[in-house]
């Protein structure tokens, strides 16, 4: 996503997610990424040709890096769950912006 978040570019991008596998706007790279932390977190596990992919893109502690994150989030989401602390309505940002227009 790193060459996706440089200024306006990220907006589409971000509206683009549910639609990574088909969409322009990711490379193979971040469609192996995302495809490897979907499995992550819907299935707590990873397919082997889905390791494969993500390993022919990314080196083994940038491997470890994505992992990080996943769990870092999960950690910081199961928290808020268990406080009753509410989402910080990250997707409310485009409609924010188109409304300042």
């Amino acid at each position: 996503m790193a060459n996706v978040m440089n200024g306006d570019t990220f907006l589409p991008a971000f509206d683009a997610l549910e639609q990574y596998g088909t969409s322009p706007l990711f490379t193979d790279a971040e469609r192996a990424a995302l495809d490897y932390v979907t499995e992550l977190t819907k299935d707590k596990s990873v397919k082997p040709d889905t390791f494969a992919r993500v390993s022919r893109h990314y080196s083994e502690r940038e491997i470890c890096e994505i992992v990080w994150l996943v769990a870092s989030e999960h950690l910081y989401n199961m928290t808020n769950i268990g406080l009753n602390v509410h989402s910080d309505l990250l997707c409310d940002i485009r409609r924010k912006k188109q409304n300042s227009r």
